[in-house]
Parts: C-alpha cells; sequence; structure tokens
C-alpha cells in the first residue's frame, strides 16, 4: 500500500488507488465497477472511487463471508 494513502487518506481514489485499498488489481476494480458492485463518481471524465464506500463494501462483504462461513458446520464436500 501505497504511503500516501495510509498517513494522510485521499476522500477519492483512482482504480490503481482502489485496486491498493481492495488489494485487487486495477482491471478487477474496472470489471467490479462495470458489474455494479462497487459505486463510483464521474468528476469531468475522470472515475474516482469514495474511499468510505470502498471501506463500507469492504465491510459488507466480510460480513457475507462471515454468514456464509457460519452456516456451514461439518466439513463435507459441497455439491
Amino acid at each position: 500500500m501505497s504511503t500516501t494513502i495510509s498517513q494522510n487518506p485521499p476522500l477519492l481514489l483512482s482504480e490503481a488507488e482502489a485496486g491498493e485499498l481492495l488489494n485487487v488489481c486495477a482491471k478487477t476494480v474496472y470489471r467490479m465497477r462495470k458489474e455494479g458492485k462497487i459505486s463510483f463518481l464521474r468528476l469531468r471524465g475522470v472515475v474516482r472511487y469514495s474511499r468510505d464506500d470502498l471501506l463500507a463494501f469492504i465491510a459488507a462483504e466480510s460480513k457475507t463471508v462471515s454468514a456464509d462461513d457460519s452456516t456451514t458446520t461439518d466439513n463435507a464436500p459441497r455439491s
């Protein structure tokens, strides 16, 4: 993660910075945007991502994964 994001986080992130925050590549961020999974805004034709929205996305995804994990009580493979 870049030192700019960790020391003085900007409110709006580029695709590459959003990818760093989500721990994915910029192409994945682009795909997630196109699929409607993450919100974005366009300022003078430039796409930006709200840091707060991305953090909320991470929190929501974490809850979904936790809920999915808690419903499995055995180690049997799913079919």
